[in-house]
């Protein structure tokens, strides 16, 4: 006896994952046939000439097996049936081809769940196993295969599983800062959150910043005056911006210097890149009033190469930030306008 919980025609369904599965159909599926004698076996995404077909197929399967089904759901485009007795998990589903005609049986009890526990292990002693893997796997133990999206969905339930959840992770920062102090004497490591009357978002995580002692000792003894600062947004569940810090060193080599995190959502502020850069010319300004700026010139061709596009603008543009002169700058600048 098979229980399980799932409902054929319920919850989210993806227009991509099923043209994955009837696509796969047409491949590698077969037409339905008798095994000979009258023995009717019913198997997975095998393929009926229509719904009558299945009917016929499913009700002699039925009294070659000793028991009953009843109708759950039945139209034009599906037809879902489980034992009539009760406490039974038998169900079986059917659905119509993109065709129009043809039908074909899913499997119900092939479903993310079910595809979690059986893969669980193998996702632990891996955690980026590639899904066509896990395709394989499912394939060579139990002769089932699954859409492409579904299994990159089961994965990632399994590694919350299997890890926790990021919500489990940010509760722990204020002690991983603590560790810091203790364990790193002179460090400085501070964590942020929205206060309890947060209309929105009450004691959540909005930035963290760390600066180990060492790192600070090579900024002030054996460094130049000389720092590099920018900031990427994230583009995970969260989103929010990370900044960041170099120095060169005695060698010329890039020494890192400590940096915040900043999680607040991009989709909420409003935050572009224009905006991260206002931010941090502000803190420079009120820092440091007196100190030169300078701008990386690979950077802004990036940003430049989007609204202004072709190769004439683009040399142009390398043209003015090479000039040595005020005169030369001042003609490149006329031909770019």
């Amino acid at each position: 006896m098979i229980n399980d919980d799932w409902d054929p025609y319920g919850g989210e369904k993806r227009e991509d994952e099923d043209d994955v599965v009837q696509k796969k159909i047409y491949k590698k599926g077969k037409m339905y046939i008798d095994e000979g004698f009258g023995r009717i076996s019913i198997k997975d995404m095998v393929m009926f000439i229509d719904k009558k077909n299945v009917r016929d197929v499913v009700r002699d399967y039925c009294i070659q097996n000793g028991f009953s089904i009843v109708v759950d759901k039945a139209n034009n485009k599906d037809w879902t049936v489980r034992c009539s007795e009760e406490g039974c998990g038998w169900r079986l589903h059917a659905c119509r081809l993109s065709d129009g005609l043809t039908w074909t049986i899913k499997n119900p009890m092939v479903n993310t769940k079910w595809a979690t526990r059986v893969l669980l292990e193998d996702i632990r002693a891996h955690n980026d196993v590639p899904t066509k893997t896990l395709n394989q796997h499912l394939w060579k133990r139990y002769g089932v295969q699954m859409a492409i999206s579904t299994l990159y969905r089961m994965r990632s339930k399994a590694l919350v599983e299997i890890h926790e959840g990021f919500d489990d992770s940010y509760s722990h920062l204020p002690q991983y800062c603590e560790v810091i102090k203790i364990t790193n004497p002179g460090s400085i490591a501070n964590c942020s959150w929205n206060s309890p009357q947060h209309p929105e978002r009450p004691l959540a995580f909005t930035s963290i910043f760390i600066s180990f002692r060492a790192t600070m000792d090579g900024l002030f003894n054996g460094c130049r005056s000389l720092i590099g600062v920018d900031g990427c947004h994230l583009k995970g569940n969260y989103g929010g911006v990370l900044l960041s810090a170099i120095a060169l060193d005695g060698n010329d080599e890039l020494f890192p210097l400590p940096g915040p995190l900043s999680l607040q959502r991009m989709r909420k502020v409003g935050c572009s890149f224009t905006s991260l850069e206002e931010s941090i010319a502000t803190r420079r300004k009120r820092l440091w009033p007196e100190v030169c700026r300078r701008y990386c010139c690979k950077h802004l061709s990036v940003n430049f190469n989007k609204p202004f596009s072709g190769p004439k603008m683009w040399s142009l543009f390398w043209l003015a930030c090479g000039a040595y002169s005020a005169f030369t700058f001042k003609k490149v600048m006329e031909a770019i306008n």
